[in-house]
């Protein structure tokens, strides 16, 4: 069998990740500006491939926080593997849209696939955000229900199984070739085990919405009414019903049907009136409810990246960002998204005195190294060299725990080097030379370029070939610091070895963009997933 994808959904999905960017794990893959300067000549090389015969790469597993003291595995692509697995999945995204509850019950809230033409691949309208206030508007017009259950999955993405997603793929998109990519996709990534999605990008996000979809049509049937933002749900009682049962037939078909079990540790069952309190002080935000309300206005939500306008945003500089920041952190534990939020805040108003305050709390803020990253980025963008002063202790906070144990943290903070918001010379970078993972190494090869080590790339120009697929990309990146008449001698040699699907034409790219490659890392993709 022969399956190639259409430009259409090419199309979009570069130009999803142009805007969103590929992961909300780690930082975005610096070959986003490829896709961005090449769009057609990408969409037109990939629509010729046969992804019956293409076999992905598949990823580089690592390990991110969740919380305090929990962890998740996340996973990072080459470029080439997400844009086939994005594309391939909105190729069939109608066919999935149409297996789920209709959006206007509300049942699945989440991730409803509407394409804008301009990247969007979700409704704009459906962030988290939205949800809680959905549910708030649910609650207030609704005088028989009674009690709220609130429960959500144990490991739902890593838990996935893989046979169920395989039959759901086969029920919406029956012999599509799209369909077998996915599948083949996901096997390459999670060959050891029969059940997880990748997990950080929005092709995901789609499947996962997917595997949950009998899931909401059970609870439908039932005649319960509920909601479900990702793998969180809220199920509303009348008097009559009572929370047992329905949790039971929760949990019923999420084990016998879909292999997964509910959070024991985030179930909660809850009057009326304690829900609405809980849920007006989640919309406020923060402490009090009309900063709160502000806040909310002007940071938007975690999924999605709108900008404020002047008057949201005088407001938000009016706020005492740093001290709710800290009391958050201070918490025993804690709240992920409310800190994320805050760090939002913070890049949107970069108020002077979070220069300092970084400074000071540094090694306290590591577990929060995207957040903080891109903070950074925006304060030196305004005051150029005001981390200047912070290079060892970068280092020495990459070299030791949590950050040596915790790849994301540790890649982030990497990234203060690629960026150049912190700088480095000779001698911090052979500080770093023992560390060996495959994203340290992508790393180390843009660090390197920038400060022009070329006598180092000029020693591994030989070896180009024994680099992996995720090293290959960026030690070109790094190379660009060679003379032009070196650089350009050295490509002409490197295309027989780099040569997957747009290896010729990011070589090509390379060489006439050669001067500006290292300008290029310092205005990343915007750093927020749809």
């Amino acid at each position: 069998m022969t399956f190639r994808l259409s430009e259409a959904s090419l199309t979009n999905a570069i130009k999803h990740l142009c805007r969103y960017g590929d992961t909300d794990v780690f930082p975005h893959l610096p070959e986003l500006a490829f896709l961005r300067e090449q769009e057609n000549a990408v969409v037109k090389e990939l629509a010729q491939l046969d992804l019956d015969t293409f076999d992905p790469v598949g990823a580089i597993e690592a390990l991110g926080p969740k919380s305090r003291f929990s962890f998740r595995i996340v996973h990072q692509m080459p470029l080439l593997d997400t844009v086939l697995l994005l594309a391939a999945v909105v190729e069939i995204g109608p066919s999935i849209e149409a297996h789920r509850q209709p959006p206007e019950e509300h049942r699945a809230f989440s991730y409803r696939f509407a394409l804008d033409g301009n990247g969007a691949i979700f409704s704009p309208d459906r962030t988290f955000r939205a949800w809680l206030q959905a549910q708030l508007a649910l609650v207030k017009a609704n005088l028989k229900i009674r009690n709220i259950i609130s429960t959500d999955i144990s490991d739902f993405y890593a838990r996935v199984n893989y046979h169920r997603l395989e039959n759901l793929l086969a029920e919406v998109a029956p012999k599509h070739g799209a369909a077998r990519y996915i599948l083949k996709h996901i096997k390459v990534i999670r060959a050891k085990q029969s059940f997880g999605v990748p997990v950080g990008g929005s092709a995901a996000r789609l499947l996962a919405e997917l595997a949950l979809a009998d899931t909401d049509l059970a609870i439908r049937q039932e005649g319960l009414l509920s909601t479900r933002f990702v793998d969180d749900f809220r199920i509303f009682l009348q008097a009559h019903e009572d929370p047992y049962d329905a949790l039971a037939l929760l949990a019923e078909q999420l084990g016998l049907s879909e292999g997964l079990s509910l959070n024991a540790a985030k179930t909660k069952v809850e009057t009326r009136a304690e829900f609405l309190a809980r849920l007006r002080h989640l919309v406020a935000d923060v402490a009090e409810e009309a900063e709160g309300a502000a806040l909310e206005a002007l940071t938007s939500d975690i999924y999605f990246d709108d900008e404020p306008d002047a008057a949201d945003l005088e407001a938000l500089k009016s706020m005492n960002l740093l001290g709710f920041l800290q009391e958050e952190v201070g918490e025993e534990a804690f709240d992920m998204g409310r800190i994320k939020v805050i760090f939002r805040a913070l890049t949107l108003a970069k108020p002077s005195e979070a220069v300092e305050y970084i400074r000071d709390n540094f090694t306290e803020l590591v577990v929060f190294a995207k957040e903080m990253t891109i903070l950074m980025q925006a304060l030196q963008n305004d005051n150029r060299g005001c981390f200047a002063d912070l290079t060892e202790t970068v280092i020495d906070t990459i070299l030791s725990p949590p950050s040596s144990s915790i790849q994301t943290i540790k890649t982030w903070l990497m990234e203060l080097f690629v960026r150049g918001v912190v700088p480095i010379d000779a001698s911090g970078v052979k500080r770093l030379e023992t560390l060996s993972s495959p994203l340290d190494r992508r790393q180390l090869h843009l660090i390197r370029g920038r400060i022009r080590d070329r006598l180092y790339f000029r020693r591994g120009k030989t070896g180009f070939g024994q680099l992996s697929d995720m090293e290959q990309s960026c030690f070109v990146w790094g190379a660009s610091c060679l003379p032009k008449d070196e650089f350009e001698s050295w490509l002409t040699m490197a295309k027989s070895i780099f040569a997957r699907p747009l290896g010729a034409l990011y070589l090509k790219w390379a060489e006439q963009q050669r001067g500006k490659l290292f300008a290029k890392l310092e205005t990343p993709t915007d750093d927020h997933q749809e």
